[in-house]
């Protein structure tokens, strides 16, 4: 069986070939106010902050609190579209979360982070394998929005 990190090298290695992915370190980190001059180093090797504060790590909220669900590895992919389009690229968001190979849970936060990708027409899905995450992206399908619909939108 394949640690979680094994697979989430070998899943960025293999869609480096379709997809530009990048690793996402989530969580909640301090800084000092101060600078550089904030930050002391102890004998015991911890470290005082003075004057600290909280930053995200990975993607934040407006409030500074991480975006909780989000996946290992984001980035885009790219697609030419067509017929009306022929020739252009787009940048798809693509989002995958990696697992290892048994046993590896997905939590509902994460679940609920591929729907919203999903549902805004982005590439999302969890990988346990090379072979899982590549088969995510290529069967990729953009979803269809009705014209007639989004002709009443108002983007102004």
């Amino acid at each position: 069986m394949a640690s979680e990190s094994n697979v989430q090298k070998e899943v960025w290695k293999a869609l480096g070939f379709v997809s530009r992915l990048f690793r996402l370190n989530t969580g909640k980190g301090w800084v000092s106010n101060l600078g550089p001059k904030g930050v002391h180093w102890l004998k015991d090797g911890s470290v005082h902050i003075e004057a600290a504060r909280p930053i995200p790590l990975g993607f934040g909220m407006p409030n500074g609190d991480p975006v909780v669900g989000v996946c290992d590895l984001p980035g885009w992919t790219e697609l030419v579209i067509t017929p009306e389009m022929v020739g252009c690229k787009v940048a798809v968001f693509t989002s995958i979360e990696t697992k290892r190979t048994k046993g590896g849970r997905t939590s509902d936060d994460q679940k609920n982070w591929a729907r919203q990708v999903q549902t805004a027409g982005g590439i999302a899905g969890v990988a346990n394998t090379p072979e899982a995450a590549l088969a995510i992206v290529k069967d990729y399908r953009p979803p269809r929005i009705d014209l007639a619909d989004s002709a009443a939108v108002d983007h102004s």
